[in-house]
């Protein structure tokens, strides 16, 4: 999700930021040590795992704010295995402690949208997988790590709670990311709200369709397309696992 698909300045996603960013903090409130440390929807991490990681995901993006408006050299991790380092040690702290850690990190990513200069949202930044890119991603792609592991809590939160502003946006972005890929099947796939085709590979291939939100949640690995039609009838195609 990128801010040229949402509004002419980044931080105008910053309400539905604070209500995804509540939403989060409110599910993770009353968890019990033996609640966080259950699995989650993602394999091989606890709900501990998937909070840890918000919080060092939204450190991740005060860094490239910090280096946008600073000229500082701090890139979003590391490396990789910093990154998963942390995850992994963090996950292993007390309740109280993942959840003020949580509390803090959301509200210091928040702040520094907020206090962003309006002529430095464009500063290239270094981001881990992508590498070089603008800064004005940090609010879409914070949005898209708080909508979707709320889901991977597996704690009553479903695609069917995602904003609408949200799907519609994502799933292009999406769309844009598969066709990037080698290994996406021939397909079209189709909204029953807007009625736009989004077709990968040849134009060819099967149509999918069904509720916006229940597409985004099949190609992002958060459904397994229950609810969802293909024409001709058939099987659905075999997308890509989701990187979490």
């Amino acid at each position: 999700m990128t801010e040229n698909d949402c509004d002419e300045h980044p931080a105008a996603l910053l309400p539905l930021l604070r209500t995804s960013a509540g939403a989060v903090l409110d599910t993770a409130g009353p968890l019990t040590e033996t609640e966080l440390r259950a699995p989650s929807s993602l394999p091989g991490w606890s709900r501990a795992h998937v909070l840890t990681h918000l919080a060092r995901s939204a450190d991740s993006r005060v860094r490239l704010l910090t280096a946008a408006r600073t000229g500082a050299d701090l890139p979003q991790y590391p490396d990789g295995e910093t990154r998963e380092r942390e995850i992994e040690e963090g996950a292993r702290r007390g309740a109280d402690a993942v959840r003020a850690d949580l509390e803090d990190s959301l509200r210091r990513v928040l702040d520094a949208i907020a206090h962003h200069p309006r002529d430095a949202w464009d500063v290239p930044v270094r981001w881990l997988d992508s590498g070089p890119g603008p800064v004005r991603d940090v609010p879409g792609t914070l949005l898209r790590e708080l909508e979707m592991h709320h889901v991977d809590l597996a704690l009553g939160h479903t695609p069917e709670d995602w904003p609408d502003r949200f799907v519609a946006v994502e799933t292009r972005g999406v769309v844009e990311l598969l066709r990037e890929e080698r290994d996406v099947p021939n397909m079209r796939l189709r909204a029953d709200e807007d009625r736009v085709v989004h077709s990968l590979g040849d134009r060819t291939g099967p149509l999918v369709t069904g509720p916006a939100a229940a597409l985004l949640a099949w190609l992002t690995g958060r459904s397994d397309g229950s609810g969802l039609t293909v024409e001709p009838p058939g099987p659905l195609p075999t997308v890509p696992a989701w990187k979490q």
